[in-house]
């Protein structure tokens, strides 16, 4: 083959592929820009940063306190479809269980017969169960007083005795944590919705602790036997 055939041949496919490349470039690409982009979204959690905590002016404390339920400010996919549903909560420390442990050395110190009220999430939850702010309550018959602790992160940034009727109930054996009461959530029926807050609470009526779940769908119960 001549020479110069050849050379013009070589030239013309690369000016050739250099077009098919340019057009991918400037016409494919920001179609799967996009493509990626949402890709991305999909897999990638919503992350719950900095949250403000607000100390409750809490002064009294009645009967019933525990079992009433308040929605949260962030909801929480109890379903998640992909990994952009998911919440994660950068300093959610502590389970139930975790802010109970924590509270209660603080309120033996205060009172050496104290029990536990109720527990209720002030932040984020997440689907294991954990938030970064909690308010634990806790009882004492001696003193005849409630005594609050309020902990964020893994802190207790206030403790105070505060006025009630209510002293507490002795907690069950080996009750299960709140990852466990978010992980009986995780079923079909709730898909679509989502959790912005947890109580774990004596349920006068049962005579026995319950957890609750602020949902989309409305309060979900659960008993601690």
């Amino acid at each position: 083959m001549n020479k110069k055939i050849l050379v013009g041949i070589v030239a013309a496919l690369v000016i050739i592929g250099g077009g098919i490349a340019a057009y991918y470039f400037l016409v494919l690409s920001p179609e799967k820009a996009k493509e990626q982009q949402a890709a991305v979204e999909r897999s990638t959690p919503k992350v719950v940063q900095e949250e403000k905590l607000i100390i409750p002016d809490t002064k009294e404390i009645t009967q019933n306190e525990g079992r009433v339920v308040t929605e949260g400010t962030y909801d929480t996919p109890l379903v998640p479809k992909n990994g952009g549903e998911q919440v994660v909560v950068s300093k959610a420390v502590l389970t139930v269980k975790g802010a109970y442990d924590l509270a209660l050395s603080k309120a033996i110190e205060w009172a050496k017969d104290s029990k536990l009220v109720f527990i209720k999430s002030m932040g984020a939850i997440t689907l294991d169960g954990k938030s970064s702010q909690w308010q634990v309550v806790f009882g004492s018959a001696v003193k005849k007083k409630g005594y609050e602790v309020i902990i964020q992160e893994s802190t207790a940034v206030s403790n105070k005795e505060i006025e009630t009727a209510e002293y507490g109930y002795a907690l069950p054996e080996n009750w299960y944590d709140s990852g466990d009461a978010m992980a009986s959530l995780n079923l079909p029926q709730f898909e679509g919705a989502t959790a912005s807050s947890i109580n774990f609470f004596y349920n006068m009526d049962g005579k026995r602790w319950s957890y609750a779940i602020s949902t989309s769908k409305g309060t979900t119960s659960m008993p601690v036997k």
